[in-house]
């Protein structure tokens, strides 16, 4: 298959997609074969063209739980974005596996030169995270997992201060150009949230984006079992990503905890607002992309926990 047919690469620029794939190699794996085995240095891209990989997750037992199971035109590896550099889980081939190998190294220096290209790799990689997040919280709600999450905490810093100054110091837009702080103060609006109010509800249009001040929030779903818990969202953190994507619609409830406080913007406006400026997109994106990573880490913690793995 040619790598421009993959899925991942739909849509793209030609000029892009021969970006990303100089110096792309075929490469094929027997059953059973390992791909990359966990805490190994991460440097690679698998764009998967036929079978099928096993992900799992090793526990200090020398255990291991199966996580998912990726085939032919899915994406395999992130871990090559973000420091430390190292692969999460361990990958093996169940099936006569081939795949196209692209080095992570080379497509992130050409994201960084050029943020067009930036913005259209981290937005499909994004997506690729949300959705393996909500696969595995899927997984947890199939469990009998306990709720054994962060202490949830209260902090005032931003919630005193004027939208643009509060923007600016919200840990995630720090570092972000003054350009892009003041377009997206343009967008901004603070809304707050009593205790037990719902947010949004799974199923509803999703066309918000909150950055937490002051407060926390829950993410939760109904299982089998009953009501659940997910994850805790506080002080410091971004709510809601699924304005990003089609079908555009929350998958969990979101309720407020304690009183709430939040940075809001429109999701429509932000897509638009991106899609105009590639480099504030590229830069969104990259942080989007590490917040969902962080989140998927937690959850598979739980999920771990939960098969006594560690």
């Amino acid at each position: 298959m040619n790598v421009a047919e993959h899925p991942f690469l739909w849509g793209m620029k030609p000029e892009h997609i021969e970006i990303i794939a100089r110096g792309a190699r075929e490469r094929s794996f027997e059953p059973r074969e390992v791909i990359f085995r966990q805490g190994e240095p991460a440097s690679r891209i698998y764009l998967i063209q036929q079978g099928k990989i096993g992900l799992e997750a090793h526990g200090l037992d020398g255990r291991h739980l199966d996580l998912q199971t990726l085939e032919g035109g899915e994406v395999l590896g992130w871990s090559w974005l973000f420091p430390p550099f190292v692969w999460t889980l361990q990958a093996h081939a169940i099936e006569p596996t081939r795949v196209t190998v692209l080095d992570g190294a080379h497509v992130l220096v050409a994201c960084e030169e050029n943020h067009e290209l930036g913005y259209a790799v981290m937005r499909r990689v994004a997506n690729l995270v949300v959705q393996r997040l909500e696969s595995v919280s899927r997984q947890i709600l199939a469990t009998p997992v306990g709720e054994d999450l962060e202490e949830t905490t209260s902090m005032s810093a931003w919630t005193d201060k004027p939208v643009p100054n509060a923007i600016a110091e919200h840990p995630f837009l720090l570092g972000l150009k003054k350009p892009h702080l003041d377009a997206l103060a343009a967008l901004a609006m603070q809304v707050k949230f009593a205790p037990e109010e719902l947010i949004y509800h799974a199923g509803d249009p999703a066309n918000r984006f909150y950055l937490i001040q002051r407060g926390n929030i829950a993410l939760e779903a109904d299982s089998p079992s009953g009501r659940k818990l997910l994850h805790i969202i506080s002080n410091g953190e971004a709510l809601g990503w699924s304005w990003l994507y089609e079908p555009y619609q929350w998958h969990f409830d979101a309720r407020a905890i304690d009183d709430t406080t939040a940075i809001f913007f429109y999701g429509t406006r932000l897509r638009e607002l991106c899609e105009a400026d590639h480099d504030l997109g590229y830069e969104l994106m990259k942080r989007i992309t590490h917040v969902v990573i962080r989140r998927l880490h937690a959850t598979r913690k739980q999920l771990l926990a939960a098969a006594k793995v560690c």
